[in-house]
């Protein structure tokens, strides 16, 4: 008898342990989402959670170019979340059978937050740059990041093609408006490094007249008190960013927490900390909040303007820019 109560005491114990065992969860992020993500958004979720299933979520992130993290997640990474800013990374992942949901159903089919391709220059912008065009111009010197590990590079090379290109007639050929401007601006690129947030370590060490690189990267990096100047051409394409569960490496008990953030980044309180770090919500409402930080774009469009993500990666990247790089 005494041995019983002993066991089934036991087994009350470990039970009780388990309950109290935190869900632990590892997510994915591109690096421009670092601060917003460390800062806002997990630490609201975790409270979030906490009050409402009475269970902590202790939740561990990785921040790179949405390139390589998606490279790392195909070699293994036990990740249950990722946010890329390429649609194609999520392909490649649905591929290879990480992913087997359909993100596109999520609110704004999939993406869960935006931005514009714009470009910094030093302090009082000293050699006049405005447009795409004039980063063409000989002497001036470049950076952005490289379009094989980062997803904002890949947005830059298409917002710079757009730029240059009749919309409404692509070719890329190499009498494209579009490829000419590509091609001119490419040979002015001095430093492809991995990652958006890499270009600007190189920017601070005194690398280039010039950063092509997301709008919410250069407002972050203002508001930590860099002299940058921001030229927003009149011509630029809106990026964003895509989440998806990367369901081979979510187990049962992780299940409902998992669901549960892809449904918080989409609340009110994320959004706006989203916004706080420079980032379009793409909650109407919390945008038109956030209105006035943002930069008004003359002729916006987007990567459907140019034929989708596929055909923009085969045609503009990998024919038309790495063209420019092989020198």
């Amino acid at each position: 008898m005494k041995r019983s109560i002993v066991f089934f005491l036991a087994m009350a114990i470990l039970a009780t342990t388990a309950y109290a065992e935190p869900i632990r969860l590892a997510i994915h992020s591109c690096c421009v989402t670092e601060d917003a993500t460390t800062k806002e958004i997990l630490p609201a979720f975790r409270k979030y959670y906490k009050e409402k299933f009475g269970k902590d979520v202790d939740i561990s992130a990785s921040f790179a170019g949405s390139g390589t993290l998606k490279n790392q997640i195909l070699g293994g990474a036990p990740v249950q979340l990722a946010i890329l800013s390429s649609e194609l990374y999520l392909d490649q992942l649905k591929e290879k059978g990480l992913i087997s949901s359909d993100w596109k159903k999520n609110p704004n089919k999939g993406s869960v937050i935006k931005s514009v391709i714009i470009f910094v220059t030093r302090k009082d912008n000293p050699k006049g740059l405005h447009t795409y065009q004039d980063l063409a111009r000989p002497g001036v010197k470049v950076l952005h990041a490289s379009p094989d590990t980062s997803g904002g590079a890949q947005w830059a090379i298409f917002a710079i093609y757009g730029a240059g290109a009749n919309l409404k007639n692509l070719t890329f050929t190499p009498e494209d408006e579009g490829v000419k401007l590509l091609s001119a601006i490419g040979k002015n690129v001095i430093a492809q490094p991995e990652s958006a947030r890499q270009t600007f370590v190189q920017f601070d060490a005194g690398f280039g007249d010039a950063i092509v690189t997301y709008e919410n990267e250069a407002l972050l990096e203002k508001a930590k008190g860099r002299d940058y100047a921001i030229s927003v051409p009149r011509k630029t394409i809106e990026t964003e960013w895509k989440i998806a569960r990367i369901d081979k490496n979510i187990r049962p008990e992780q299940e409902h927490a998992v669901n549960e953030l892809i449904r918080f980044l989409y609340t009110t309180e994320a959004q706006r900390a989203y916004a706080k770090y420079g980032f379009r919500p793409v909650d109407a409402k919390v945008e038109k909040e956030f209105h006035e930080k943002y930069a008004k774009v003359a002729e916006p469009f987007t990567v459907d303007d140019l034929g989708g993500w596929k055909n923009a990666r085969k045609n503009i990247i990998e024919n038309a820019w790495k063209k420019t790089q092989q020198r």
